[in-house]
């Protein structure tokens, strides 16, 4: 065989064996129905109006039940046997730049069988304005409503098929069957996280997990498109919490606390303090 035909078998051998693989089973675990939310601290950098700036961001993750029909959070999905299960997403940003400030939140529902997107929602606002953006499964629409002139208001076709949104991987590749991985190809959606969302594209990566010699160990998930990439650290116990994110446009997460809580029940003065706790299992 000539040599350079052996070279194609080869890789594309390889490639058959070493696909990017997902654990099933993950959003079905016991912990996430133990009426608790794990909430994550991350000490945030980001490249705003030509500066670096840093500021706090909380990731939560906590499974709930939409209406299957309306894809909004059942009041009583005991009552509601067509309710879909999932994960929910909030990433929480709060970002200073001089005497005003970006607040920011994104919420990402995937679905408890499969980590696939059931429904993303963007809100963004500064002392300019509003913007928001909102996609659903039932809609295969992308909804982007804007302060600004560019894009204003627009609706864009989007079915994601394979492909997951950017914005959701700090929960969807915890999903990823770590040990069974080695590298492979990933259909990304672009970030609409940001104060001027734009319609996306939706391109293919290339995704590899490492175990890098460190303490305490992680997984190593590097996501390249085109000449950006992406890393991110992963706990290698289950449920593979989030502890680094670099990100493609220079910005990075590093976790300063974790823990499991209904922190909707922590509204009393002082519980403020409960965000200065370490991590916990």
């Amino acid at each position: 065989m000539p040599f350079l035909l052996a070279l194609l078998v080869f890789a594309a051998r390889g490639a058959a064996e070493n696909p990017v693989t997902w654990k099933p089973g993950f959003g079905r675990d016991p912990l996430w129905n133990d009426g608790k939310a794990e909430v994550s601290v991350y000490e945030a950098r980001d490249l705003r109006d030509g500066a670096p700036r840093t500021s706090r961001a909380v990731l939560i993750v906590v499974a709930e039940d939409l209406l299957a029909g309306a894809l909004v959070k059942a009041d009583h999905p005991e009552s509601t046997p067509s309710a879909r299960r999932v994960l929910k997403l909030n990433h929480v940003r709060d970002i200073p730049t001089g005497v005003y400030t970006y607040q920011q939140m994104l919420s990402a529902f995937l679905a408890a069988d499969g980590l696939s997107p059931l429904k993303l929602t963007m809100t963004s606002h500064e002392w300019c304005g509003n913007s928001f953006a909102e996609w659903r499964v039932d809609r295969a629409s992308l909804a982007i409503r804007s302060y600004f002139e560019d894009p204003g208001d627009v609706d864009v076709a989007l079915s994601p098929g394979d492909a997951v949104f950017y914005d959701s991987l700090p929960l969807a590749l915890r999903g990823l069957d770590f040990e069974r991985t080695r590298s492979g190809s990933l259909r990304v959606i672009g970030s609409v996280f940001t104060s001027r969302p734009l319609p996306p594209s939706t391109e293919t990566a290339g995704l590899e997990v490492t175990r890098p010699a460190q303490s305490p160990p992680v997984y190593r998930v590097t996501l390249r498109r085109a000449r950006q990439s992406d890393v991110f650290d992963f706990e290698t116990d289950f449920p593979h919490r989030l502890v680094r994110w670099d990100r493609a446009d220079g910005g990075s997460l590093r976790r300063i606390l974790s823990r499991r809580s209904r922190y909707w029940e922590e509204n009393a003065p002082g519980d403020e303090r409960l965000l200065s706790l370490p991590v916990t299992r």
